[in-house]
């Protein structure tokens, strides 16, 4: 019964370990076809068959 606790608790804590597996990430711009002038695209998001577009920051 021990060794079952174990196992239990190992498995436990390398699910824990895992951060983010299996999660899809939030588009922090918006998701379409294709990215405007400004805007410039990321790495995909869940925006399934569109492109993941984040405005550009315009430096002073």
């Amino acid at each position: 019964m021990r060794f079952l606790y174990l196992v239990f608790a190992v498995l436990l804590l390398v699910s824990l370990a895992t951060p983010g597996h299996g999660q899809k990430k939030v588009c922090p711009g918006r998701c379409t076809l294709k990215c405007g002038k400004h805007e410039r695209p990321t790495l995909p998001y869940n925006c399934g068959k569109y492109t993941c577009c984040v405005p550009v920051k315009k430096g002073k």
